[in-house]
């Protein structure tokens, strides 16, 4: 068990005018004997706790044949335990058994047999099944554990999943934590997956629902072609074959592998009383048994050495996309990457390198200028194994603009970076939009927890903190060597999407 107190104040320029601003993160850290780590900021005067817990696991944590766990497993989280959503869990437990039994009959006759199987005996046992659903009904109690929490004062309800990190937020009034405590505990050490084949069946639907947006499968054939080896290649709501054939068995043993408390971090923000928490954490998510030691993910992504094109045609808009491979996140390239994602794009600037719409170097010269594009952006993602620089674009068709005008004009400005870099002032004000961004997103006690607790998962909070020093310790020979070492057209992939109706 160890404790550490850290409080860092940081003095950031805000504006050319040196308005002076002050960040500090009062972060007090607990480790439990089980290895789950507890994090806490005191936000004195309001009467609520904002209270995540988030598991170092995503869709990179996947493989192929399960696809789509990582998400699937989240929605899982909120069909009971063996105490909460049931009224009689053996009676319940022993109708799951038989629904089991069934489906795995189904599974072995469908998707083992090349032929699909014997139609009518697959017929026969999803009628048995459907019986045992029915009956099965009498003993969930819908939504308890969302009704406990709105019943005591919860808001803020909900969770999600990406490609590392998913995460369970609520946020109580300062005298119910303790039922969080309970609750997420229970979860991560009772986890009972009723209702498990039919909620497959609402994330399949939601992934037909993204396969009729415009543009989607097009994207998803994109990020497949761009990451040849690397688990980042599938979307989180993964492939459909795999979602179709997830058992119960999968998610049970993904639930025990990755929802165990040495692979998990709480954070609370609000107004606590430390040790109260301290002591809170200790009986409920003590009791959790740790689970094994978790190897990070073995398949980096390697090397490209040859220049991808992808074309694609579809309802949405025409469209340039063009990606380069980068270094993971906390790489001393990480920075310069950043400011020059900021200088390139729309100038709306970003912490870690997002730009949006607004004033960047090839919004003024394609959008405003030559009037070449109706958008444009850059961004950097510095991501926990390999990393990613975009260029999206959508050309001024209205004035006979390709894609490929768009590509010839990019690498223009590309290669003039590459010999001349960009202008202190441009540096000066990507440090002063990120630096902004860092500041705004802690401002909410639900940013802050987002912004901590996600951090501490990879190379701890304290690198919050670092990353802005290295923004400011960018320098344009560090802008011209990475532009030099990363853009080139080995190291990339480029997307051309056509919109073409009817299709």
């Amino acid at each position: 068990m160890k404790r550490a107190f850290m409080a860092i104040t940081v003095f950031l320029a805000l504006t050319s005018i040196i308005l002076a601003a002050e960040v500090t993160l009062n972060v007090k850290e607990h480790v439990l004997g089980n290895g789950m780590k507890i994090l806490m900021l005191q936000k004195p005067g309001m009467p609520r706790v904002v209270c995540h817990v988030y598991y170092k696991v995503g869709s990179i944590n996947e493989r192929p044949g399960i696809t789509g766990i990582a998400h699937l497993h989240e929605h899982m989280m909120f069909k009971g335990t063996k105490m909460m959503g049931v009224t009689d869990f053996e009676a319940d437990a022993a109708i799951d058994r038989k629904i089991d039994e069934l489906m795995d009959k189904i599974y072995r006759e469908k998707y083992w047999k090349a032929d699909g199987g014997d139609k009518e005996k697959i017929a026969q046992w999803q009628k048995d099944v459907d019986e045992l659903v029915k009956d099965e009904k009498k003993y969930i109690i819908k939504d308890q554990l969302w009704e406990l929490y709105m019943k005591n004062g919860g808001t803020g309800l909900n969770a999600s999943t990406s490609n590392e990190v998913t995460g369970y937020y609520v946020t109580l009034p300062s005298n119910k934590v303790e039922l969080q405590m309970l609750l997420e505990s229970d979860r991560m050490m009772n986890a009972y997956f009723r209702e498990f084949y039919s909620e497959k069946d609402v994330v399949m639907e939601e992934r037909r629902l993204s396969e009729n947006r415009p543009g989607f499968l097009f994207s998803e054939q994109v990020i497949a072609a761009f990451y040849a080896a690397s688990p980042y290649r599938w979307q989180v709501i993964g492939w459909m074959d795999d979602l179709r054939r997830i058992t119960k068995k999968d998610m049970e043993e993904f639930h025990n592998t990755y929802y165990v408390p040495n692979n998990a971090v709480v954070i609370y923000v609000g107004d606590i009383d430390f040790a109260n928490i301290i002591a809170m954490a200790e009986k409920y998510f003590g009791r959790v048994p740790k689970g094994p030691d978790l190897e990070p993910i073995r398949t980096h992504e390697p090397a490209q050495h040859s220049e991808k094109r992808l074309y694609g045609e579809g309802p949405a808009p025409t469209s340039l996309q063009m990606m380069f491979h980068t270094p993971p996140d906390g790489h001393p390239d990480t920075a310069p990457l950043s400011v020059l994602a900021d200088v390139l794009g729309s100038g709306a600037g970003g912490f870690r390198g997002r730009a949006g719409a607004g004033s960047g170097r090839l919004y003024k010269i394609l959008v405003k200028e030559k009037e070449m594009a109706v958008t444009i952006s850059a961004f950097s993602r510095p991501q926990w194994y390999v990393g990613a620089f975009q260029f999206n674009a959508v050309p001024r068709l209205d004035k006979g603009v390709t894609p490929e005008d768009l590509e010839k004009e990019i690498w223009a400005e590309v290669e003039k970076i590459k010999k001349d870099g960009v202008t202190p002032d441009e540096i000066q004000k990507a440090r002063n939009r990120s630096e902004a961004m860092f500041l705004r997103s802690l401002q909410s006690p639900m940013g802050l927890a987002s912004r901590v607790g996600r951090a501490e998962l990879n190379r701890g909070w304290k690198a919050l903190l670092q990353d802005l020093d290295d923004l400011k310790k960018v320098t344009n020979d560090d802008i011209k060597r990475v532009a030099a070492k990363y853009f080139v057209r080995d190291n990339s992939l480029t997307a051309v999407y056509i919109r073409k109706m009817g299709r």
